[in-house]
């Protein structure tokens, strides 16, 4: 059944009301449209590096995994002959925007061998043993980078508990992936170690990715000492 409604004086109060709102809601839209032109245009890069930094990351990974994974299955087996416990660990930690993420690696030694190292570090062999030992143990983070949690070069990975702590740094931790190899070697001794992360989102590049793996890789065979 149609009804009709009837058509009267009655419809224009709301044609009115309608037209009034209508003539608001453009005005806020042409004042917001003029503020959003005069505004500054605020470019960024959502990730430290972008595509390049992530091409080369799964490129070398993928180059070298014959390498790395041979390295690492031979060291795992070894650790497996020595100890019953789990060789291969992983823990949490957080990445680029404060994502979480199970951090892989390895372990080749008990923590009384560990704390013994840290004590004699000041012997050129047992510096340089602790050092190769390291390196080893931080193998299993290259499956990481080829997940895309982390990248071959950029700070420590951080628990949740380390990032709370840091202060001017953390904005700078969050923009990048957690690498492989750290930036221990931009900072200079007596220095705030949350300033690495800052130096290094000011001042990253490829040649600064590949300066800081030559000055690890430096560090690994000439020692300590030598650089």
């Amino acid at each position: 059944m149609l009804v009709q409604m009837p058509r009267g004086s009655g419809d224009e109060p709301r044609l009115q009301e309608g037209t009034q709102a209508g003539e608001r809601c453009n005005a806020f839209e042409a004042a917001l449209r003029k503020d959003l032109a005069t505004a500054p245009v605020i470019s960024y890069e959502p990730m430290l590096g972008g595509w390049r930094k992530r091409s080369i990351d799964i490129v070398l990974t993928v180059l070298l995994a014959p390498i790395w994974l041979t390295v690492l299955a031979a060291a795992m087996c070894w650790a497996k002959s020595r100890t019953s416990a789990r060789v291969f660990q992983s823990r949490e930690s957080l990445g680029y925007a404060g994502r979480a993420f199970q951090c892989f690696s390895l372990r080749l030694a008990s923590p009384t061998v560990v704390v013994l190292d840290a004590a004699n570090d000041r012997a050129p062999s047992a510096a340089s043993h602790a050092a190769w030992r390291q390196a080893i143990e931080c193998l299993p983070r290259l499956i990481n980078v080829l997940l895309g949690d982390m990248s071959l070069v950029g700070p420590a990975p951080l628990t949740r508990e380390q990032l709370e702590a840091l202060k001017v740094g953390k904005r700078y931790y969050m923009s990048a992936r957690p690498g492989v190899v750290t930036l221990d070697g931009i900072v200079g001794a007596g220095e705030d170690s949350s300033g690495q992360y800052k130096i290094y989102g000011l001042s990253w590049s490829v040649l600064t990715d590949a300066l800081i793996v030559w000055d690890a890789l430096g560090r690994l065979i000439g020692g300590p000492g030598d650089v």
